[in-house]
């Protein structure tokens, strides 16, 4: 008959385990990575109603205006789908206003209102302080390093 299972103590430290497997691998430090990038925005960006995605997207409306809603979604790799119900939430709380594109009723045309202007510029005081936070241990020449680092990863 075999031996009952001895229940670990709630009171017993969790063991650390071996994450040598892993500790090299690309893959595993970018999750982490974007683990931690997450945490850290939502922690500060969420009293304002402001998400990695929402913000993207109002940042990507103030510097594109009237940009294509097909063309936002290729640049910021998000499914048109997924998109679409995004832009639908920020056009109901009167941050963005989607129109028909001129001579093309199959598309839309994207543009920030003076709301999303508003919160957009409550949003980049907090991103500054996120971005501040993620550089925190790094020169300057790390930082570049990084940030040109995943922008070849990015390119796939």
């Amino acid at each position: 008959m075999p031996k009952p299972r001895r229940q670990a103590s709630a009171a017993a430290p969790a063991e650390a385990p071996d994450l040598s497997p892993l500790d090299s691998k690309l893959g595993f430090r970018l999750r982490l990575a974007q683990q931690t990038a997450f945490d850290t925005f939502h922690r500060t960006m969420s009293p304002l109603g402001l998400t990695p995605g929402r913000l993207a997207v109002l940042l990507m409306l103030e510097a594109n205006p009237a940009i294509r809603q097909s063309v936002l979604a290729e640049a910021l790799r998000i499914k048109p789908s997924n998109l679409t119900v995004l832009l639908a939430s920020l056009e109901e709380e009167g941050l963005l206003k989607r129109a028909e594109e001129e001579g093309n009723r199959r598309a839309n045309t994207l543009q920030i209102t003076p709301a999303g202007r508003a919160l957009l510029k409550r949003g980049k005081v907090g991103e500054a302080e996120v971005e501040r936070q993620l550089a925190e241990g790094l020169t300057p020449e790390e930082h570049a390093t990084l940030v040109n680092a995943l922008r070849l990863l990015a390119r796939g």
